[in-house]
């Protein structure tokens, strides 16, 4: 199949070098809008913080990225458990009328 093949993408991401990496062409439009939301994320950054250095910008960047992946865990942790409960609820409702 084509979308298992793997080739190169070239993410361009701040004032930094860019750099290359191997991904599936599946992946791709998921690569891309990550790279558009960070690259937006950090030109507001910068614009709200001029004269800090690129690299402090970049590192809120990722520190605001990584917390959002957190509560997003957190958030399906959660789901989880309440869909846990819910089978559970559900289960020995149905085992009463079977009953």
């Amino acid at each position: 199949m084509n979308e298992d093949k793997l080739h190169r993408f070239t993410a361009h991401i701040a004032d930094v070098e860019p750099f290359v990496f191997n991904i599936k062409l599946s992946e791709e439009p998921v690569f891309r809008r990550a790279v558009y939301h960070v690259n937006e994320f950090w030109t507001k950054m910068s614009r709200e913080q001029p004269g800090k250095d690129s690299h402090y910008i970049l590192a809120k960047v990722a520190l605001a990225f990584a917390e959002l992946y957190y509560r997003k865990a957190d958030q399906m942790v959660e789901q989880q458990r309440l869909m846990e409960d819910f089978e559970q609820k559900l289960d020995s409702l149905l085992i009463k009328l079977d009953q």
